[in-house]
């Protein structure tokens, strides 16, 4: 049996979300704390900006509400806290759904915004991991391997992943609408080192600032001499001296405190400067009482979600070609994972036939067999054999 618990930005607030936001050495106590309980033989942690996923593997004779109780007192050990009401915060999946929550997931069809490339790449990491703390074996790496090749066949076969994929060009469009042009205008990009900061860079790069500003390592960065004109990697402790003259402010880093605070952006801008603050990371590296300040516009990732409406718009009818396709995956999944637990069956089916063969012949034997699927078996299975048969 595979089950998953879920926190994203489905149903679970940004500030919740951010207490399960766990690093690596926290993943791996989790990880390890989990598998070291009878019930649970395998576990996987998925953690991104948007939700953090816990998929374990258990038998099918185990008490589903039993598993459910430790991975939440699992996880309340760590975050050192029991907070109130959190299961409401919470979506829970068993076998078919579990399955199929990690077929969409990886596909992007659970993303905020639809298609998005990012999640595959998380999704890879988070078996690897998993893989690494040795509590990942033979189901959960085989869920997730056929998830990851049938999102790599969607996005082949699908226009889900054509355009405006990823938080980061959202969070440029949305500046963009507040500036109107990016024209004569300058950006910040606090956590460029970062994953989600690299794709912001890349995508500042596009567009026609006169100035991107960066914190990164120098050796992370294409310093051709395009780039080099536009590009100016400062001091991570120099932020704040360069918001003054940036327009767009992006933060992307995965610190546990603030990047930027209201009371030092408000020393560093000029009264009345229109300016556009935009909070990429969880927890968030903004904090967000600047949006009180006067010309200035506020964005986290709880905001992102409405502009990724109209982009998801956009693609319904590749929505609709990889739910099918979706559909078809978990359906193999399921198939293998039904076979695998059912291997002495099929062991001891095998030497049986063979022992009756021995007795009365190939032919009676099958004739027994098939009179015994015909009594026993229901309508769909007999038929379902039929039509094995008749290929």
């Amino acid at each position: 049996m595979i089950l998953l618990l879920s926190l994203s930005f489905r149903n679970t607030p940004q500030k919740i979300r951010e207490y399960f936001a766990f690093g690596n050495e926290d993943k791996e106590r989790l990880l390890k704390s989990l598998c070291s309980e009878e019930l649970i033989d395998e576990a996987a942690v998925l953690i991104t900006c948007n939700r953090t996923e816990i998929y374990v593997s258990a038998g099918n004779d185990r008490s589903t509400s039993s598993i459910i109780n430790i991975i939440l007192e699992k996880c309340e050990e760590i975050i050192g806290i029991n907070i109130e009401n959190l299961r409401d915060y919470l979506l829970f999946y068993t076998g078919k759904s579990a399955v199929s929550h990690l077929y969409k997931v990886s596909a992007g069809l659970d993303s905020m915004l639809i298609g998005e490339d990012q999640i595959l790449g998380q999704v890879k990491d988070a078996i690897e991991f998993a893989r690494e703390c040795d509590t990942a074996h033979l189901y959960l790496n085989t869920l997730f391997r056929d998830a990851v090749t049938e999102a790599k066949k969607i996005k082949t076969e699908t226009l889900i992943s054509k355009s405006g994929v990823s938080t980061a060009t959202l969070a440029l469009k949305a500046a963009k609408d507040v500036l109107n042009s990016f024209s004569g205008k300058n950006i910040l990009v606090i956590g460029a080192s970062g994953k989600i900061g690299d794709i912001v860079l890349k995508n500042a790069l596009s567009y026609d600032f006169v100035q991107i500003y960066v914190t990164r390592r120098r050796h992370n960065i294409d310093m051709s001499p395009n780039v080099m004109e536009r590009v100016s990697i400062i001091e991570y402790n120099d932020r704040y001296d360069y918001i003054k003259n940036a327009d767009v402010i992006v933060s992307a880093t995965s610190g546990p405190h603030f990047t930027l605070t209201k009371e030092h952006i408000q020393e560093n801008i000029l009264p009345g400067s229109k300016k556009v603050f935009i909070d990429l990371a969880v927890p968030c590296d903004i904090d967000e009482r600047v949006s009180k300040l006067d010309n200035i516009y506020y964005y986290n990732m709880d905001d992102m979600k409405k502009f990724a409406d109209e982009n998801n718009e956009k693609k319904k009818m590749s929505i609709e070609k990889a739910s099918l396709m979706v559909e078809e995956g978990v359906e193999k999944f399921l198939k293998w994972a039904l076979f695998q637990e059912n291997l002495k069956v099929f062991s001891d089916a095998t030497e049986n036939l063979e022992k009756e063969m021995a007795r009365i012949g190939e032919k009676k034997t099958l004739e027994h067999l098939f009179y015994k699927i015909r009594d026993n078996g229901s309508l769909e299975a007999l038929q379902s054999i039929i039509d094995i048969l008749s290929i």
